[in-house]
């Protein structure tokens, strides 16, 4: 009987984050061949060619009953993020596993100051709770550090194996290593976004490209019409149709969110404006927290010039 049943995050069509060369649902898919090449049968890898989250597959009950769960993904953030940890249902205890591959995870991709951490507005978490279903996700350092984008790449068998052991399995000597591939080409370099502290459609696709968003169409969504009066810097592809509050607000302002440290609802306010504001503090020499961006915004001005080097 398996031990563990692996499902690689992102996938049909959804490359998921994007840097350093690489794709994360390509590396997790690479990643989750080598656990089951060498885990053998105590390793049950869940369809590859499907995206978990979009198609509910958890919560339409497609998990084998009483074996554990690993969602593999990696993370993307601005310049200076990097490490790796686990992430459980909020409210939740760690299990002897969780704690195990917490352990392995932050010496491999270390850099977090929490390898364990309970999160609440994450789909298949709730779902895996809702189902009974003993599940973790584990976030396999940041793409976008050129560091641990390298390691998952040249050591991914070490990786496997350090995973594989916080569920009870040996890896076994006689699996065969992966034939080399080919050096990952860089990825195409981006045309430079015009830096003057207006935010449209171009400003948006580049967000929704550095952070990772599932989306990738220059579209701010489902905005509080109340907060409009705050954003004279945001200009074309703005939506503000959303009543106070109804969810759900917009991925890409939630990946903001993420990135700046506040709480992720999708919705731009005074409290993520100015998170934003002390996000660019020292580039944008910013003196004041007053949760507006105005016409050319010295925060958003920040902003794309981080966006141009390939970071938020």
């Amino acid at each position: 009987m398996a031990k563990v049943f692996v499902i690689c995050g992102h996938g049909a069509g959804d490359p998921g984050a994007c840097a350093n060369g690489f794709r994360e649902a390509d590396q997790v898919r690479k990643l989750a061949a080598r656990m089951q090449a060498l885990g053998g049968s105590e390793v049950q890898v869940g369809d590859t060619s499907r995206n978990w989250y979009k198609d509910n597959g958890i919560g339409r009950g497609h998990c084998p009953k009483g074996v554990p769960v690993i969602e593999l993904h990696m993370d993307s953030a601005g310049a200076g993020a990097k490490g790796g940890h686990v992430i459980i249902k909020e409210g939740f205890s760690p299990d002897a596993i969780d704690n195990a591959l917490a352990a392995f995870i932050g010496g491999f991709f270390p850099g977090r100051s929490k390898t364990i951490v309970g999160r609440g507005n994450l789909a298949n978490p709730n779902r895996a709770a809702a189902k009974g279903v003993n599940y973790r996700l584990v976030e396999c350092g940041f793409i976008s550090d050129a560091g641990d984008a390298q390691k998952f790449e040249t050591q991914m068998d070490e990786l496997a194996k350090g995973i594989l052991a916080a569920f009870g399995i040996g890896a076994s000597a006689a699996a065969p290593a992966p034939q080399p591939a080919p050096a990952p080409q860089p990825a195409p370099k981006p045309q430079g976004l015009a830096v003057d502290g207006y935010w449209g459609e171009a400003t948006t696709l580049r967000i929704q490209e550095v952070l990772g968003c599932p989306f990738k169409d220059g579209k701010v969504s489902r905005q509080n019409p109340q907060h409009k009066h705050r954003l004279k810097a945001c200009t074309g592809g703005w939506e503000f149709s959303a009543p106070w509050g109804e969810q759900p607000g917009s991925q890409t302002i939630g990946a903001i969110q993420r990135a700046c440290g506040v709480p992720a609802d999708g919705f731009i306010g005074p409290d993520t404006i100015n998170a934003m504001i002390r996000h660019f503090k020292a580039e944008s020499g910013a003196k004041v927290e007053d949760g507006k961006l105005d016409a050319g915004s010295l925060t958003v001005k920040a902003m794309q010039r981080a966006l141009n080097e390939g970071r938020f």
